[in-house]
C-alpha cells in the first residue's frame, strides 16, 4: 500500500479483498478497493481514506480499511 508522494511511497504491506464492496457496513465508493494491513513500514505516514478512529498507518495494522485502488499495487515478483 502506498501514499500519495512524488514518487508514491510504500507504507504498508497487506492484503487486496478484490471484490469486496462494504468496510464495516459502510459502501466502498468508486475508485476505492478493501485492504487489510499486515505489516507497516511508516507508521506516521497519514492514510488517504481516514476515520474517526484511524488517520495514520501505524493504526490500521489487523483492520480492514477503504484504499484508492490507485495507491493499493502489488509489489513486484
Amino acid at each position: 500500500m502506498y501514499i500519495e508522494a512524488n514518487p508514491a511511497r510504500l507504507v504498508a504491506l497487506g492484503r487486496l479483498y478484490e471484490g469486496s464492496t462494504i468496510i464495516h457496513n459502510t459502501p466502498l465508493l468508486p475508485g476505492q478497493v478493501k485492504v487489510g494491513v499486515e505489516e507497516v513500514k511508516d507508521a506516521d505516514a497519514p492514510i488517504a481514506v481516514p476515520t474517526d478512529e484511524v488517520s495514520l498507518v501505524g493504526q490500521e495494522i489487523h483492520t480492514f480499511h477503504a484504499r484508492p485502488t490507485h495507491l493499493a499495487k502489488p509489489l513486484s515478483q
